[in-house]
């Protein structure tokens, strides 16, 4: 679990699996790693919001939980996480990469995922032959 302060807020994240995978958020990271820098910047600062408001359903969803199906309402959630966006971007020590960094690092390191990738990583690791 990760967690974020945005201004007198603090989030508590953890990606849990039901609302990772039905946000799709695992392809737009994917998407994100193939851009080029400033085009990743633009989709970085577009997609933020919705990572956030999916790894805030764990332990938030009293106050930020939707229906994935219902655009509507996770419109008006993701208005509430553009206003916390906003006070964290209005601190000093506010950077874009470096929130996108920890929420990217507690969604593949931390999360269910992480499980998978590490089994992937050591199949990979396997199948390539080493130098000697």
């Amino acid at each position: 679990m990760t967690k974020l302060k945005f201004g007198e807020k603090e989030l508590q994240i953890k990606f849990g699996y039901e609302a990772t995978v039905k946000s799709g958020i695992i392809k737009k990271v994917a998407k994100l790693d193939q851009m080029e820098d400033i085009e990743a910047v633009d989709e970085i600062l577009l997609f933020l919001p919705e990572l956030i408001l999916v790894g805030a359903q764990k332990f938030h969803k009293e106050e930020l939980g939707y229906n994935p199906d219902n655009e509507g309402e996770k419109e008006q959630q993701l208005g509430k996480v553009y206003a916390m966006l906003d006070d964290y971007f209005d601190g000093e020590d506010a950077d874009v990469q470096v929130l996108y960094n920890a929420l990217l690092a507690e969604l593949l390191e931390n999360g269910f995922l992480s499980k998978l990738l590490k089994a992937d990583q050591k199949e990979a690791e396997k199948k390539t032959p080493r130098k000697k």
